[in-house]
């Protein structure tokens, strides 16, 4: 068996970027189709990564995770808001160029809620509450938090 054959990916993302971090390290942000620790179906950022295959199409980071990788896109291919308020929550803080943070129009508090929701919804097979509802992600929240949490290997964020 080779390399490529026996990789066995922790997490596969798809989309992913690969982003750099004022320390000089870089990480992935992506959509986890797949995560053995968190249940995936969320945006997540990787710690620093220590090897990425030349085709883009693997890596592995310092925690010894490994990835497999679907489409790589820039920050400003975001495909969705919540990617862009989840990126804003997991990556602007450390940016090596914070230019590169995507502009946001609600309270940083509201979203990391916001985003927590959506993930729940996915998991749940159930619709997230809207953005700029604050009151109704907390409702949500509050009513659906017990049946996630049950679920094997989830955790909020």
């Amino acid at each position: 068996m080779n390399a490529i054959q026996e990789w066995r990916a922790n997490v596969i993302l798809d989309p992913w970027c690969l982003v750099e971090f004022a320390d000089n390290t870089e990480a992935l942000f992506g959509f986890a189709i797949k995560n053995n620790a968190t249940g995936g179906l969320a945006w997540m950022r990787s710690s620093p990564v220590e090897w990425m295959a030349e085709d883009g199409s693997r890596a592995r980071t310092m925690t010894g995770r490994r990835y497999s990788l679907g489409r790589r896109i820039t920050v400003g291919e975001l495909p969705s808001e919540e990617a862009t308020y989840a990126f804003a929550i997991m990556m602007t803080p450390r940016l090596a160029d914070p230019r590169l943070a995507p502009a946001i129009t609600v309270d940083l508090a509201i979203a990391v809620w916001w985003v927590a929701a959506c993930k729940m919804a996915r998991h749940l097979r159930s619709d997230a509450p809207p953005l700029r509802d604050p009151k109704a992600t907390r409702k949500f929240i509050a009513a659906n938090l017990r049946r996630y949490l049950s679920r094997p290997g989830r955790r909020l964020l």
